[in-house]
């Protein structure tokens, strides 16, 4: 009987970490959401001026043993960016400075392509997801030293859900086992289309996106409810020098779909000397994170360290999310945007 309790416990548990991910929240979402935007919006892809490769891992902990964790692979950059950066590199070498500014301004260099994609997996215990994105974006100015960028992402989706493999102690007369095998049980394909854009300078962005604005099940027997319901999304961000070696970034993004609570999350990153961070992230009513992170111009590792707040705070969940960034085709070792 002990058994049969903690099972039911394990199920619920289940059903209600499952409600949670398809609340207005993305799926895949990351506290660090920062360190991959092209993820949260297509129009980010190819704003610098070389290519970058990202993996993340989120893992969940809880006192019942279900397994909760996600992660992603992406690949994001500037076509033709290495013209671009050889004549920044050159321009360097001309007796006037103020040559290399007029020619970081011109118009045409500040054109470019962002192409790019991610793979993302996501299980909770028996629900498991993976996709694939692609991502295109294009880059053009709008003032001297402000720039927009259109961009647009179309994926693939596949969700499964099996409770087949739980045991009970009678799994023909279990009425509440039998319903969870009616209701829960499935596989669907799903394409998505989704657009944004971003108005940017050096030292801030703007940005506005879509999640599901187009989705097409390809088969399946409409069992998920993840990829119905548009999502509108909004994002803010900055960095502020404070001197010499200190440099502060805060950040926003809010998510709205109909017939939820807007819902929104903030975080601010202190960083030193082009090395080290320290942070903070909070959304209300859901989450607090601690944020750390070791960069240079080639690779950072980043950790997070979110403990949960309101209805999951009686299960004792807790997440770890671990991002590893490279920057590759990099000749001429251009810094990456601090976010």
């Amino acid at each position: 009987m002990k058994k049969l309790v903690m099972l039911y416990r394990n199920l619920v548990l289940t059903v209600f970490i499952f409600g949670g991910i398809q609340s207005p929240a993305q799926e895949d979402d990351y506290t660090q959401y920062y360190l991959n935007l092209p993820a949260v919006n297509p129009a980010f892809t190819g704003m610098d001026d070389f290519f970058s490769m990202h993996a993340g891992v989120r893992e969940g902990w809880n006192n019942y043993g279900i397994q909760n964790d996600n992660s992603y692979f992406s690949f994001f950059g500037a076509l033709n960016n290495g013209s671009r950066s050889g004549r920044r590199n050159n321009s360097l070498r001309t007796s006037d400075p103020t040559i290399f500014e007029s020619i970081q301004n011109e118009n045409k260099y500040r054109r470019r392509h962002g192409l790019g994609g991610i793979v993302t997996s996501r299980r909770v215990d028996p629900y498991k997801s993976f996709g694939t994105f692609l991502n295109y974006s294009y880059h053009l100015p709008l003032a001297p030293k402000l720039s927009i960028s259109l961009g647009t992402r179309i994926g693939y989706i596949n969700q499964r859900i099996d409770f087949s493999g739980l045991l009970v102690r009678d799994d023909v007369n279990d009425l509440f086992y039998q319903s969870l095998l009616m209701a829960g049980q499935g596989n669907q394909n799903t394409v998505v289309v989704d657009f944004g854009t971003v108005i940017y300078s050096k030292r801030f962005f703007l940005g506005l996106s879509s999640d599901n604005l187009v989705a097409r099940m390809m088969n399946g027997d409409q069992l998920f409810n993840l990829n119905t319901g548009v999502r509108y999304r909004a994002q803010v961000g900055a960095f502020f020098p404070l001197n010499t070696d200190w440099m502060v970034s805060p950040g926003i993004i809010t998510t709205y779909k109909e017939g939820f609570d807007l819902r929104w999350a903030a975080n601010v990153r202190l960083k030193y000397k082009d090395l080290i961070y320290v942070g903070s992230a909070f959304e209300p009513d859901l989450k607090t994170s601690i944020l750390l992170g070791l960069t240079t111009n080639k690779v950072s590792i980043n950790y997070a360290y979110d403990v949960y707040m309101g209805g999951l705070d009686n299960f004792n969940v807790n997440t770890h999310e671990l991002v590893l960034s490279l920057i590759v085709f990099n000749p001429y070792k251009l810094k990456p945007r601090f976010w």
